[in-house]
């Protein structure tokens, strides 16, 4: 807590809780949009660019809590007068989030039952009335003309090519445009039905406690009604038969091409964090990511 901007966000914390010590904040990790620290048992998030924050995420976690399997963060929005500053309150969910080396110490069935629970909670989202959503504003894309704006809008494929290509091999790249061009022939010839997603399931958001080697929660719920398959990304860094277990546990439906754009996303992802990392020009994290990259692109060869 050195830092000026640290000295404010201190006397907002004390607004809350008056007998504050500086020992009893921690900043988590630097998200891509806000700053986060955790204070007590309560998780503050401050916007990076000053901004009124959209109350739609907090309203929908609120009509969704009652029929989550899972624990919610549930949303508090504040402004502080005196500064102007914008921010949000929740609950803590304990625990850290479940990148690779911590899935690794989890044993078969402890990984089988974080699977299971994973696959009742999209349930439950999935299943949400998209009516009700649309009530409460919650963002839709529109999936009969989503392959148009991967293959064209600047901000995405257009953009990847033009960003990493600079920086992977040739087969490297012969493997994104197959990613990619499957992709946008295939929802372009067989559009997917969206429902209520979270939007961002991704390792980072789903935590577990460490120490019971069980699922605790998952954060940063950023509703979408988009394609569910989105949803299922992050489940592949834990290998085929968590991804069966997760499917085993859901409920819903799925079509016949779900799984391509389950692994579509997934691969996507690795895609665009290397081209967020080269937009940002740092060194260390654009040879960190091309190396993840180049790994995931090794394990899953085009047949």
């Amino acid at each position: 807590m050195n830092s000026k901007i640290d000295k404010v966000y201190f006397e907002i914390f004390k607004k809350h809780f008056p007998d504050l010590k500086s020992e009893e904040v921690k900043a988590l990790f630097e998200g891509n949009d806000h700053w986060v620290f955790v204070v007590k048992d309560k998780t503050f998030r401050f916007p990076k660019a000053p901004r009124e924050i959209d109350p739609k995420r907090a309203t929908f976690l609120k009509k969704f809590a009652s029929s989550s399997p899972l624990p919610l963060p549930l949303i508090e929005i504040y402004r502080d007068e005196e500064t102007g500053i914008n921010y949000e309150i929740n609950d803590f969910i304990h625990g850290i989030s479940f990148y690779h080396d911590i899935a690794e110490t989890f044993n078969k069935e402890e990984l089988l039952a974080v699977a299971q629970k994973l696959g009742e909670f999209l349930s439950s989202v999935h299943a949400f009335p998209i009516d009700e959503a649309r009530k409460l504003n919650v963002d839709e894309m529109n999936p009969t003309d989503f392959w148009a704006y991967m293959e064209q809008n600047e901000n995405a494929y257009p953009k990847f090519k033009r960003e990493i290509f600079p920086y992977i091999s040739d087969n490297e790249q012969k493997w994104i445009e197959k990613l990619f061009t499957d992709y946008i022939s295939m929802i372009k010839e067989e559009p997917f039905k969206t429902m209520v997603i979270h939007s961002d399931m991704w390792v980072y958001h789903i935590i577990v406690d460490p120490k019971k080697h069980a699922l605790s929660g998952v954060i940063d719920f950023g509703p979408r009604i988009a394609d569910p398959a989105n949803d299922f990304k992050a489940f592949e860094y834990y290998g085929s038969e968590f991804v069966k277990e997760v499917y085993k546990n859901y409920s819903l439906p799925v079509d016949e091409n779900f799984e391509k754009r389950r692994l579509f996303y997934t691969g996507h992802d690795e895609v665009f964090e290397l081209a967020r990392q080269v937009e940002r020009g740092n060194q260390e994290r654009i040879t960190d990511q091309k190396t993840s990259l180049s790994d995931y692109i090794a394990d899953h060869p085009f047949k």
